[in-house]
């Protein structure tokens, strides 16, 4: 099992290898999807790829999910004068894929022969039409034309959705009805994009690339493919619930004593999170059907899908009313709001206490209920439930509920250190950066840990006598600090540095932040500095600095409200847990901007 893994990920690499350029350039002509829907709800696809000659041997690759689909009729031909004849010896390697984090895929690679132009054609079989859900309008080749060719009968309908279409050089779709039958034909140029493994099982992360949501819907749900997908995953799952006589004694035993349905809620929650091991993520059929709630109790491990329904149907059986939804991580590349599998990539599950939503996600260590899934804030969930599906906002923070807010207090000692100390309160989920990064350490990695990010926050500094303290809501820090080569003297004056305040983006120690940069939370950031000099100097004229851009914003102000006190304090706020494309430039625009001012001294000239 552990070769033909190697061997699977050999060649997988070995074709990305090659479509950077690094080992061969492959060009393709032209590539055409003849896509049928059967009234049987099953469909097939017939495949033609034309590859430009090459110099070399050319690996092409199919990828293809052996619990779902088939591959069968592959031909490879080769271009003599002006015809495509068969190539008698064709070479056909077949593979498992067994990474950690794929399940039932597999991969056919066939071996071009280099010298002319060439053709690959073959047909895929699947008899689950719900897995026809995205038209890929990118490629990581060049292709100068890529074709989607769609028959679907009068008893379905298609529907579709297409994200960053703007991005495309040329796309074309119209349709004909005839003989029972809608024809749609789909022509694009393909936006050209870097290889990436994942993609090739339908994995996208952090990607704004051209795609097409789809779904095909019986006629009976004609206009209402929301409630088609709800009651098809609802159908699948249903038959993956139902809690055993030993599941339902573990689950009275945990809440024993425990009337109030949030206690229940709690304990529940707490003990999926912390006692049944998350594994990695599967796809295909896997990808979203779980596995049956009492052998997910009994191997006490599962992906999201899998504990999340666990969960549910341990609050059902406690009374608590829940299900499951359908939900997409900050890193999809769309948000789940469109009816189709392709637009989800997790699951998670929602209950109520008094008829309000909590959304509970078992595959977070540190979520709290009542507070946001910090993977998912600000997405759309589809609720899957008997009542046809619901559409639902996972509310996130506001900037001001995710305060960072700072107070520090320092004296200049001997040799012009700067002593003193630090107080910080992360609310909300600001600081779930901190929970993430202890909560599987012991004290003393974890005291390392804080240690290592205090010190880079106050730029190098150093610290002693830290705590920290996390609650349900909030995580408190304080410490002792050392501020040392920030004085100096200069001609009768003296020249203070203010480049050890706390830098706005605690998470980021990137200059400048680059498009896909997930920031964990929008947040709020609120720093005070008092600085007791050892000198008295002359009043100096308020400093104030104010840079504003849409929904990110930086207010600081240096004031000294006596001959040897200095008054520090900055706002930060920053309405974005993401960096892309539209707030990328005033983002880094605010951050360079703080850079720059805490990079001039401070002239304090000596009084009288």
């Amino acid at each position: 099992m552990r070769s033909s893994s190697i061997k699977s990920f050999f060649l997988l690499s070995l074709f990305v290898t090659s479509v950077q350029g690094i080992a061969q350039n492959i060009s393709i002509e032209n590539r055409v999807e003849d896509i049928i829907i059967k009234k049987d709800t099953s469909f097939v696809k017939h495949v033609s790829v034309v590859i430009k000659e090459s110099e070399q041997e050319v690996l092409y690759p199919i990828f293809y999910d052996n619990e779902l689909e088939k591959i069968s009729d592959i031909q490879v031909y080769s271009k003599k004068g002006k015809r495509f004849k068969p190539v008698k010896d064709k070479v056909i390697i077949e593979d498992d894929v067994e990474l950690e984090y794929i399940a039932s895929k597999k991969v056919k690679t066939i071996i071009i022969p280099p010298g002319s132009k060439s053709k690959i054609s073959y047909t895929v079989d699947c008899d689950e039409l719900m897995y026809f859900s995205d038209l890929r309008f990118f490629s990581y080749n060049k292709v100068d034309t890529l074709k989607y060719k769609l028959q679907v009968p009068d008893t379905f309908q298609f529907v579709h959705n297409a994200i960053y279409e703007e991005s495309l050089e040329y796309v074309s779709m119209d349709s004909i009805s005839m003989d029972s039958t809608t024809k749609w034909n789909i022509e694009v140029v393909p936006e050209r994009i870097e290889p990436d493994p994942l993609a090739f099982f339908g994995i996208y992360r952090n990607k704004k690339s051209p795609l097409m949501r789809t779904i095909v819907v019986p006629a009976s749900y004609k206009d209402n493919a929301t409630k088609y997908l709800n009651d098809w995953y609802l159908q699948k799952v249903q038959a993956k619930r139902g809690l055993s006589p030993k599941v339902i004694h573990k689950i009275n035993e945990l809440t024993k004593g425990k009337s109030e349905p949030s206690d229940i809620l709690d304990i529940l929650y707490n003990y999926v999170k912390n006692n049944f091991k998350y594994v990695a993520i599967e796809i295909g059929m896997g990808a979203f059907i779980p596995t049956h709630a009492n052998e997910v109790f009994s191997q006490k491990e599962g992906d999201c899908k899998d504990l999340s329904n666990f969960l549910s149907e341990a609050l059902n059986y406690k009374g608590i009313n829940s299900h499951i939804a359908l939900a997409a991580t900050y890193d999809h590349i769309s948000d789940c709001d469109f009816p189709s599998l392709s637009s989800a990539n997790h699951v998670v599950c929602m209950a109520y206490l008094n008829d309000i939503p909590i959304i509970l996600d078992p595959t977070d260590p540190i979520h709290s209920p009542k507070t946001p899934v910090q993977s998912i804030q600000n997405r759309s969930i589809l609720i899957v439930n008997p009542s046809g599906g619901e559409w639902h906002k996972a509310q996130g923070f506001t900037p001001r509920q995710n305060l960072i807010d700072y107070n520090i207090e320092l004296k200049e000692g001997s040799d012009k250190i700067l002593v003193g100390g630090f107080q910080v309160s992360y609310n909300g989920i600001s600081g779930n950066f901190l929970r993430r990064g202890f909560i599987h350490l012991d004290e003393k990695k974890t005291n390392a840990s804080i240690e290592k990010h205090f010190t880079s926050v106050f730029g190098n500094q150093s610290i002693e006598d830290f705590s920290i303290s996390p609650q349900t809501n909030m995580v408190d820090a304080k410490g002792k600090l050392s501020i040392n080569g920030k004085i100096f003297n200069d001609s009768g004056s003296r020249v203070l540095f203010l480049d050890f305040l706390p830098i706005p983006l605690e998470t980021q120690e990137r200059g400048e932040l680059l498009e896909g940069t997930h920031l964990g939370s929008n947040l709020s950031k609120r720093v005070h500095l008092k600085i007791e000099m050892n000198k008295v100097f002359e009043a100096f004229k308020p400093i104030e600095h104010i840079f504003s851009d849409e929904r990110v914003s930086l207010k600081l102000k240096i004031t000294n409200p006596s001959d040897f006190i200095i008054w520090v304090e900055y706002e930060f706020e920053c309405d974005y847990n993401l960096v892309n494309k539209e707030n990328s430039k005033a983002i880094n625009k605010i951050l360079t901007s703080f850079k720059n001012v805490i990079n001039d001294p401070i002239i304090l000239k000596k009084k009288g």
